[in-house]
């Protein structure tokens, strides 16, 4: 768990950095590229309405939110993160456990991303699959070397819009490193969905998710 928890810590703050506050975007991928083009579109709109240093705490929050939904799958990855159990889950608790894992997300990145508004942001390929692409790009960590941040991103319909479906750095995947996390905690639970919703959710109000500082 202590492994987990120092990887989802380490990514959370590159996915801040890479995601959120894309200062340039100076990749080589084809302009005609419609996942570059979509990278392209989430940088403009993370500066254009989260840099801004005048906004109050709570409308940067609802700012992070509204980009969260509507450029990463949330509802997916959650769906995801919790393996054969979302199956046996009830609907309301599925419905919650999405919710709170959104909470999740907001409190993990959303502290990171002023420490990252500078990280240099770079897409150096992208490579098409049958139904989705892997976007690779470069970010500059908080020591200055540059890390390798892939993205899997995927047509979210007909009308060619994108969406997130996972990232990952040090060749390990977000949702994976989460499914990992949360399938174990459900086991140990019986596979009561409930259960871990309560857990998480009393997490969540003593701030568990915010990133700590570094010693």
């Amino acid at each position: 768990m202590k492994h987990i928890s120092c990887f989802i810590k380490n990514i959370a703050a590159l996915l801040a950095g890479a995601a959120f506050c894309l200062a340039a975007f100076n990749g080589t991928a084809n302009a005609d590229d419609d996942a570059g083009l979509f990278l392209k579109a989430l940088q403009e709109k993370a500066i254009t309405q989260l840099s801004n240093e005048d906004v109050s705490e709570e409308e940067r929050e609802k700012q992070f939110r509204t980009l969260l939904n509507e450029n990463f799958d949330v509802e997916g990855i959650a769906r995801f993160v919790i393996g054969k159990y979302w199956r046996k889950a009830e609907t309301e608790h599925r419905d919650e456990f999405i919710a709170i894992f959104e909470d999740i997300m907001v409190q993990r990145f959303l502290p990171t991303f002023n420490q990252y508004a500078g990280s240099d942001f770079e897409v150096t390929k992208v490579v098409p699959k049958k139904s989705f692409f892997i976007v690779f790009s470069t970010v500059k960590t908080e020591n200055g070397e540059p890390a390798q941040i892939l993205w899997r991103v995927e047509k979210k319909d007909e009308a060619s819009s994108h969406i997130v479906t996972d990232i990952a750095a040090e060749g390990i995947s977000l949702r994976s490193t989460y499914r990992s996390d949360y399938t174990s905690a459900l086991k140990s639970l019986g596979g009561d969905l409930s259960a871990l919703n309560s857990k998480l959710r009393k997490k969540v109000q003593s701030g568990d998710f915010a990133p700590k500082e570094s010693s």
